[in-house]
C-alpha cells in the first residue's frame, strides 16, 4: 500500500466504530472492481481482500480503498497551514452557508460522512474555482448561484456526480470539479426555486416598508 495513505482516521472521528458485514462487502466489491479495471494487481487485491474480511472497525477499512477513488493517493484529511484549504467530513457532517470566502483552490472530503456547501452568498477569490472532491461512502452537496458554469472532471466508482444547474452566464463563476467518488455521490445544483422566490418576496416587502405613524411622535 502507498506509504502516503492514512493508516487510520482515529477514534476522535469514529474510526473505532464497529463495521457491519454490509460495510465489508462494499469494500470487497470496490477492490474486486479495481482489479478488473487494472488498478490493482492480483497479489495486492488478495492482500486487501484478506484485510477487508478481517476488518472489525472502520480504521481497518478506510486505508484499503482511499487510493482507489481519488486522482491523487496522497490527499490528506487535514491540510497543513499554507497548503491547499480543505473541508473534511469523516464519520460526520459539515455545513457551510451564508457569507464565507471561497478560495481559488479547495479540496472537499466526505469519508463515511456528508458535506453541504452553499456558495450563493459567498465571496470568491477568483472567477475560476478548482474544487477537488473525495468521496468514500459519503456525499457532497454544492449549491451555486444561477449562471455558474460547471466543468465535471470527476472519476466515479459505484458512485456519481450529478449536475443540476441552469445555463452559464457571461462573467459568472466557473467551477472545475475533479477528484473521485466511490460508493457516494456529488450533487451540484442552483438554489431551489421556492427559496429564491421567498427571498425575492422578502426583499420586496422590505423595500415597500414605510415608517409607521405613531401618535405623539411629531
Amino acid at each position: 500500500m502507498n506509504d502516503l495513505e492514512p493508516t487510520d482516521v482515529g477514534p476522535a472521528v469514529g474510526g473505532d466504530r464497529s463495521v457491519s458485514e454490509t460495510d465489508r462487502q462494499h469494500v470487497i466489491t470496490l477492490l474486486t472492481s479495481a482489479h478488473a479495471e487494472g488498478r490493482l494487481d492480483a497479489a495486492e487485491r488478495d492482500r486487501r481482500l484478506t484485510e477487508a474480511r478481517a476488518a472489525t472497525v472502520f480504521d481497518d477499512l478506510v486505508p484499503l480503498t482511499r487510493d482507489l477513488v481519488t486522482s491523487s493517493p496522497s490527499i490528506p484529511l487535514a491540510a497543513p497551514s499554507g497548503e491547499q484549504p480543505q473541508i473534511a467530513a469523516v464519520f460526520g457532517g459539515v455545513e457551510r452557508r451564508g457569507y464565507w470566502k471561497v478560495p481559488a483552490k479547495l479540496s472537499v472530503s466526505a469519508v463515511f460522512g456528508g458535506v453541504e456547501l452553499d456558495v450563493t452568498q459567498a465571496a470568491f477569490e477568483a472567477t475560476e474555482i478548482a474544487l477537488e472532491v473525495h468521496c468514500v461512502f459519503g456525499g457532497i452537496e454544492l449549491t451555486v448561484p444561477e449562471g455558474t458554469e460547471i466543468t465535471n472532471l470527476t472519476n466515479a466508482v459505484f458512485g456519481g456526480c450529478t449536475i443540476k444547474v441552469g445555463p452559464p452566464q457571461p462573467g459568472g463563476i466557473h467551477i472545475v470539479l475533479s477528484g473521485g467518488v466511490g460508493f457516494g455521490g456529488v450533487e451540484v445544483r442552483n438554489p431551489r426555486a421556492s427559496r429564491v422566490r421567498r427571498e425575492q418576496r422578502r426583499q420586496l416587502r422590505e423595500a415597500r416598508k414605510e415608517p409607521r405613524y405613531r401618535p405623539g411622535s411629531d
